[in-house]
């Protein structure tokens, strides 16, 4: 995995900046939503139970 100049920026910010938990929390969980919300795009379908 590379490390982009982005990555270190917002790395930074929620490490330093005041209330940047809050801004890391919120991107964390933003991220994870996305992810649940796509599972059809992934290729894999759940599986059918009968």
């Amino acid at each position: 995995m590379r490390i982009t100049p982005r990555q270190i920026g917002l790395a930074a910010v929620v490490l330093f900046a005041p209330g940047g938990f809050i801004l890391g929390a919120t991107l964390v969980a933003d991220h994870y939503r996305r992810r649940r919300a796509q599972p059809a795009e992934t290729g894999r379908e759940p599986p059918v139970v009968s």
